[in-house]
Parts: structure tokens; sequence; C-alpha cells
């Protein structure tokens, strides 16, 4: 990929999404990434959909704000 392509990428993604890091105990990685791969899906694209069922969505909200929708809070 050209280097201004890469630039505009990060720029972008900076822009328009949050990051999550998630720690789990040593050789946890696999096996989630293998449950991912039975699921056809990325680690992430598993990530999002776990946390999207937990919250109770089917998509993410188009509007986030900075309070969660009022279905989302306990």
């Amino acid at each position: 990929m050209p280097k201004r392509q890469t630039e505009w990428s990060r720029a972008y993604n900076e822009k328009a999404y949050d990051r999550l890091a998630i720690i789990v105990p040593k050789g946890a990685k696999e096996l989630v990434k293998q449950q991912a791969e039975r699921n056809g899906e990325s680690i992430n694209g598993m990530v999002n959909r776990s946390l999207l069922r937990e919250m109770g969505f089917e998509k993410w909200p188009d509007s986030l704000g900075d309070d969660p929708p009022a279905e989302a809070q306990p």
C-alpha cells in the first residue's frame, strides 16, 4: 500500500473508531482465534458480535454520544 494511502487510512481509523485492548491468559489468544475461524470471522468480528449480544444490540447505534443508549444502561 502506498505511504499516502496508509497515512490516510490511519487518520481515518483514528477519527472513526475507538480501540479496545483486552488481556487474556497466555495461550488463550490461540483458542479465541480458532473459535473465530470456526465461526468464519475475525477475532475483531467475534468480539464485536459478542459485545453487541451482551449489550442487547443487533448493530451499533448510528449515533454514539457520551452517554450510552438507554437500552444499554443497567
